[in-house]
């Protein structure tokens, strides 16, 4: 992208100056829309000047007998934490992002990326939706939904198969 494109695609999304490494903060899942938003958010982090941070937030997990027992918690939690961090890698790996900065943590996803934000001072988040509609949204809860209204940066939801229309 031209600097002068730049300048006028920061302007238009009240960015200010995000220069000097701001965080591009991009929250990925399991889910086949990931792709499209770590592509997403790669372009605006080398739009924008900003750096990447790849972020996976697992639910917490609770499974009857283990759970019971403190050392038996603990061991979940590694366990979550171990497969979030293979997931980045592997998001990562995938799709060349291997020098972007990577988050696990466990909780509540949506204030989990949130709180991830606000320690980065991101410029941005990119997350995904999933396209469930409304009615699905509104009985299962959605993220993506949580984290537009609780963040205090400006939020980039990429739909199904909307990076094809993305040219960062």
């Amino acid at each position: 992208m031209r600097a002068s494109a730049r300048l006028r695609f920061v302007r238009v999304l009240g960015l200010g100056n995000v220069q000097g490494m701001r965080a591009i903060v991009c929250a990925v899942d399991e889910s086949d829309a990931t792709d499209d938003v770590v592509r997403v958010a790669q372009g605006l982090a080398t739009a924008l000047g900003g750096r990447l941070v790849l972020v996976h937030v697992a639910p917490p997990t609770e499974a009857p007998g283990v759970s019971a027992a403190l050392a038996g918690q603990e061991r979940l939690r590694e366990e979550e934490l171990a497969d979030a961090r293979a997931l980045l890698r592997d998001v990562a790996v995938r799709l060349g992002a291997g020098d972007a900065e990577q988050r696990a943590e466990i909780g509540s996803p949506a204030d989990r990326i949130v709180a991830i934000a606000d320690a980065e001072n991101a410029a941005l988040v990119v997350i995904g939706s999933r396209g469930r509609g409304d009615v699905r949204s509104a009985l299962l809860g959605s993220v993506s939904h949580g984290v537009a209204s609780k963040a205090t940066c400006p939020v980039v939801i990429v739909s199904p198969g909307g990076a094809s229309r993305f040219s960062g």
